[in-house]
């Protein structure tokens, strides 16, 4: 597991390096910084419990436990790429915002698991 969470550091340092300031807030008013540690807690305690039969099921998984911490992330990551943007930009950019964390999420849950795409 020390394999795994040393090739998970990366990515979740990354995670955490999105934020703005060290008082950024989200909406429901938790820091960004805290609801980024949060999220990378659960991900951590989800992985040593997540399905082993494919990595599909572990994200599936952990994403289901971890859906509140996820959104606070996601969020607030929408509302910095969309910052000054209207119309498709915004649109566009929300998807990007998306699909990045989305990845970062698998990225590290197969880290954490072992598991290949």
């Amino acid at each position: 597991m020390n394999a795994a969470i040393r090739l998970a550091a990366p990515l979740l340092a990354s995670m955490a390096a999105t934020v703005s300031g060290a008082h950024a807030q989200t909406d429901e008013g938790v820091p960004y910084d805290l609801a980024v540690s949060r999220l990378r807690a659960c991900i951590t305690s989800g992985a040593a419990g997540a399905p082993r039969d494919s990595l599909h099921s572990a994200v599936v998984a952990i994403r289901s436990l971890c859906g509140a911490q996820i959104a606070r992330v996601r969020d607030r990551r929408v509302a910095d790429a969309t910052r000054g943007l209207t119309g498709e930009e915004a649109k566009a950019a929300e998807t990007r915002a998306i699909l990045a964390l989305n990845d970062e999420i698998a990225r590290t849950i197969a880290a954490m698991t072992g598991l290949k795409p």
